[in-house]
């Protein structure tokens, strides 16, 4: 059963296949899109990690949509691709999202990729499997 939900979790994050000459809008968002969700979830947490209301009035559906997907890729990656992302046990979300950031701006083109490539690569690039 749990197989199933990572599988589905899988299809809705590619999203439909569709005939080879359609021209094929992308699926979920940017890169860029997420680099500014996941910006804002850091501004959010602020120095101490407790919380800066007045950020998460701003747009708590990205902020949880960043975190979220980030955990969500991990989850598939690890299942349908083991051996290619290994995190340490103790890591947190906060260190994981913030590996996506890093990447983000260290990799020109990762703001024209979709999201979820994004974060499959900042994850792999970071958490590297011995």
């Amino acid at each position: 059963m749990k197989h199933t939900g990572l599988l589905l979790s899988l299809i809705l994050t590619v999203g439909p296949i569709g005939h080879p000459t359609q021209a094929q809008e992308p699926q979920g968002g940017t890169g860029s899109q997420l680099t500014q969700r996941c910006r804002l979830y850091f501004e959010f947490l602020g120095r101490t990690g407790a919380g800066r209301q007045e950020t998460f009035g701003r747009d708590p559906f990205g902020m949880g949509y960043c975190a979220g997907l980030i955990r969500g890729t991990l989850a598939v990656a690890q299942a349908l691709m083991p051996n290619r992302v290994c995190i340490p046990p103790n890591a947190a979300g906060s260190q994981l999202v913030w590996a996506v950031l890093q990447h983000a701006e260290t990799e020109p083109a990762a703001g024209l990729e979709q999201d979820t490539e994004l974060v499959l690569r900042a994850l792999e690039n970071t958490f590297r499997c011995p």
